[in-house]
């Protein structure tokens, strides 16, 4: 009986997700989604509901997954959406789930739309679901996300758009939203509706196996004077209010294009090749398939996490030690030139459950991604000290996913900016992202650059 009711559940399933994309990419989304709020978590939420009402009729819950957040709470009735049945259990007298697709709903009159929004990256949503999901938010709040916004951006909307005219919204959602320029569209919507906010940043280890700095997130669309608060919580499990999105009075680091530069550096994003997967190997994957450094593959860095705090030039001699002996993928292949036999045989060995993302599926050929210049230096986007971590990029190395490039820098420049700016402490102006980490955008680093060497001369070298 229990393999039958397995089968139904995964026959349901196939129906409702069968335009989504492929079979890869929709197991690797529901893959991304089942992660269980913690039972605390879910109190959490509630307890600061219970201070914005005292009670609610109608309940909403997008990503319902076993229907756990219908088990807390003083309402009369409760929805939920879960795709997948076999997630789902019979939570509470007062809760029904609907075996179904969030974005399928047709609900606008909720009181309360509460739960965990599925934390899944724009590289991994199904193009299918994806397009469903924008059209419906479109429809409904006249927005488009970013082509970067990852799924609970799309969820968040929903929720907010389910609601009645003086309804609340309680979401556990990444506190990167305040800042991210990806949730920007998001942050329009709520700040031209007028409605309050409160953001209560929770600790790290809340959800160890994410990489994101988690938050409570209310939006009260009864209020509408345009006040947003942000709350940090402490050891003791309380919450300290914070001057602004950050620990600072100055509030989080401004922006500023690379367009803007008038002369300074610039930064631009590590090279996002599709997957670093098996396009980025280690010095062993690299040997084990004959490939060449220059002739198939060139020198990168994905991480500067593992280089000494001391150091400040990624030297040939420091490459070797660091990324290449230790196993660390340090090589990416090169599309500069037409592949040898052997860089050939490795890429048609790839499976292709191995490359089932957009950016690989959107290629004419999956595999071929334009290289980026080489940089001046190297900088990171992560960091916990004071300042972001930097390198003179001596070896010629290609920056890779959060490793950023420092381009038309002078050797003082570089120096300078490897030396931390002179001690510039950008630490307490960026909101927390995960682990102690803090995340500096790339437009961020931009405008710090600009405020340092702003009508600096590049230096050539001698002029005639």
């Amino acid at each position: 009986m229990h393999a039958q009711t397995d089968s139904s559940h995964r026959h349901a399933l196939g129906k409702l997700t069968q335009n989504w994309g492929t079979d890869e990419a929709v197991s690797l989304y529901l893959e991304r989604c089942q992660i269980d709020t913690p039972e605390s978590l879910v109190e959490n939420v509630w307890g600061h509901v219970s201070r914005y009402r005292d009670h609610f009729g109608a309940v909403v819950d997008f990503g319902a997954g076993d229907g756990r957040f219908a088990l807390s709470g003083n309402y009369d009735k409760y929805i939920g959406y879960e795709v997948d049945a076999s997630r789902t259990v019979a939570a509470s007298a007062r809760a029904k789930i609907i075996n179904s697709c969030a974005f399928e709903s047709d609900i606008h009159d909720a009181d309360l739309a509460i739960g965990n929004p599925p934390f899944v990256r724009n590289q991994d949503l199904p193009e299918g679901w994806r397009k469903k999901a924008a059209k419906v938010l479109e429809d409904r709040a006249a927005v488009k996300l970013s082509g970067l916004a990852n799924a609970w951006q799309y969820f968040f909307l929903l929720n907010l758009t389910s609601l009645k005219e003086d309804g609340l919204c309680a979401l556990v959602i990444p506190y990167e939203w305040v800042s991210r320029p990806s949730a920007k569209g998001v942050r329009k919507f709520i700040k031209d509706k007028g409605w309050n906010v409160d953001v209560y940043r929770l600790m790290d280890e809340v959800f160890p196996s994410v990489l994101t700095t988690a938050s409570i997130t209310i939006v009260d669309k009864s209020k509408r004077n345009d006040t947003w608060r942000y709350f940090e919580e402490v050891a003791t499990g309380e919450f300290r209010k914070l001057s602004s999105e950050t620990k600072s009075d100055q509030g989080v680091l401004e922006y500023s294009s690379r367009r803007q530069r008038n002369g300074s550096p610039y930064v631009k994003r590590g090279l996002s090749p599709g997957t670093q997967k098996v396009l980025v190997l280690t010095e062993g994957e690299r040997v084990a398939n004959g490939l060449k450094p220059k002739r198939d593959v060139v020198r990168c860095v994905t991480s500067l996490k593992p280089i000494a705090q001391e150091k400040q030039c990624l030297s040939e001699e420091c490459f070797k030690e660091t990324f290449r002996d230790r196993g660390h993928k340090c090589w990416l292949i090169n599309t500069k030139r037409k592949p040898s036999s052997a860089l050939t045989a490795y890429l048609e060995s790839v499976p292709e459950k191995a490359y089932q993302t957009k950016t690989c599926l959107e290629r004419e050929i999956w595999w071929k991604f334009k290289m980026p210049d080489v940089p001046d230096a190297l900088i990171a986007q992560t960091f916990k000290s004071e300042f972001p971590k930097a390198l003179k990029n001596e070896v010629g190395a290609v920056p890779v996913g959060g490793v950023g490039g420092v381009y038309e820098a002078n050797s003082d420049q570089v120096d300078a900016l490897c030396a931390g700016l002179g001690n510039t402490d950008l630490s307490q102006r960026v909101v927390s992202y995960a682990n102690g980490l803090k995340k500096i955008e790339i437009n961020q680093l931009n405008w710090v650059l600009q405020q340092h060497f702003q009508d600096d001369e590049i230096d050539d070298g001698p002029t005639e």
